[in-house]
């Protein structure tokens, strides 16, 4: 979007707060794509935050869903800083920043909508839509906490992080719990009436505990656990690591909160969405890591120390020699230590084994697909789990978001008309 076409439409917003204003005009002329509109869920806030005018913006890569799901972002900004008056700008900023693509990345939110759809929800979007927001700020909140303790300058797409951006250091931990308890203050303003209520409050909550657990096994934060001969990088540490950093917040938690919304609650029902997607997380992991080390130009595993799917069966799968090595080398950031460790990773075929192992995998998960139970009979949707396998499992096949939604994003905004 133009600087001229986002300034008169800031304007239409009807906004009184200059640094809102200018927060919102930097947003939409590259930050974040995103539109502004009233929709019937969030009316009870009208009173509270500036106008906001639906269909101002096209999107061209985006689908119906999407569309409505970016509409959603100016909301929950202003829903959210409305609880925090006092400081309500400064939550505008951090929100804008959090919640950006540049940040956090593909929009796992999206799944809470679409797993909604799939499983034929007639009912509205507009709470589907909000929850799938909520994952959004489960996703933000855990990235913060882990650019904080981790220190980094930057993240993983090159932006400087929020604690370094603000000068705030450590005291910025203080953002994460803002974010956290955003969480919360939405549920109880929107979905405190419903049957389902306290069931989101559990789902969201259980993805907090999850946040903290992965922490308490992260080693370099926790170096006394490191044992000799890499004892420690364990298959059971590595899935456990997984599910909580990648598998429930991305893939569990919008499922089960597009289940309790089209009224599948049932034990049994969730049982099963979680066993499948767990086995999707895990293999979306395991190629990850593989790509990392055999495809990515600048490797950082290795160099970090990090528990990956390789280096757990390397220790698993090296000789004696090989493994006196894997213990002094794995976490050295230098390029000959690198080399070195690649060098053993080779000679072990685990370029070979893992990629034979994925294909493998991937034609298992589709099988336990194929044997879930229809959907008249426990209310899961064979077709959802496919796409979701079928995001995780291919470079091409898109269901969640449009392609190369977040790595360019100023192919996405057009000017209004």
């Amino acid at each position: 979007m133009s600087l001229r076409t986002g300034t008169r439409f800031v304007k239409q917003l009807g906004a009184t707060n200059t640094t809102t204003n200018k927060i919102l005009l930097d947003t939409l002329t590259g930050t974040l794509p995103c539109l502004s509109v009233t929709t019937r869920k969030l009316s009870r806030t009208a009173a509270k935050r500036p106008a906001t005018v639906r269909n101002n913006l096209k999107f061209k890569l985006h689908d119906d869903i999407e569309r409505k799901f970016l509409n959603f972002y100016p909301d929950v900004i202003h829903a959210i800083s409305a609880e925090f008056p006092s400081i309500s700008t400064n939550i505008t900023k951090l929100l804008t920043h959090t919640l950006s693509t540049t940040v956090i990345g593909k929009r796992y939110g999206l799944l809470v909508p679409r797993s909604y759809k799939e499983l034929g929800g007639a009912g509205s979007l507009d709470e589907a839509l909000m929850l799938g927001w909520g994952v959004e700020l489960v996703r933000a909140a855990n990235n913060l906490t882990s650019e904080i303790v981790h220190d980094l300058e930057k993240n993983r797409r090159g932006q400087e992080t929020w604690h370094k951006k603000q000068q705030m250091g450590q005291a910025a931990l203080s953002h994460v719990k803002i974010l956290e308890s955003s969480i919360f203050l939405v549920l109880r303003r929107y979905f405190s009436h419903t049957e389902y209520y306290s069931q989101l409050v559990d789902l969201f909550a259980e993805a907090v505990g999850h946040s903290a657990q992965s922490y308490s096994l992260d080693l370099k934060l926790n170096p006394e656990e490191n044992k000799p001969g890499l004892q420690a990088y364990d298959m059971w540490r590595y899935k456990s690591l997984v599910y909580s950093t990648k598998t429930f917040p991305c893939l569990v938690l919008p499922v089960g909160l597009a289940l309790h919304l089209a009224q599948l609650s049932q034990s049994p029902v969730h049982e099963a969405a979680k066993k499948i997607l767990t086995e999707i997380g895990l293999l979306h992991q395991i190629k990850q890591d593989f790509d990392n080390c055999f495809k990515h130009y600048e490797e950082g595993d290795i160099a970090r120390g990090r528990v990956t799917w390789l280096i757990v069966l390397a220790r698993q799968r090296a000789t004696p020699a090989q493994l006196r090595e894997l213990d002094i080398l794995y976490g050295n950031p230098e390029p000959e230590a690198i080399a070195r460790v690649k060098e053993i990773y080779y000679k072990l075929k685990l370029d070979k084994n893992i990629a034979i192992h994925v294909e493998e995998k991937s034609k298992d998960i589709e099988g336990y697909i194929q044997q879930m139970a229809k959907v008249d009979r426990v209310g899961l949707s064979q077709s959802l789990f496919f796409k979701i396998h079928g995001e995780i499992s291919s470079d091409d096949y898109t269901f969640i978001q449009s392609p190369g939604y977040y790595q360019d994003r100023n192919a996405q905004v057009v000017s209004s008309v």
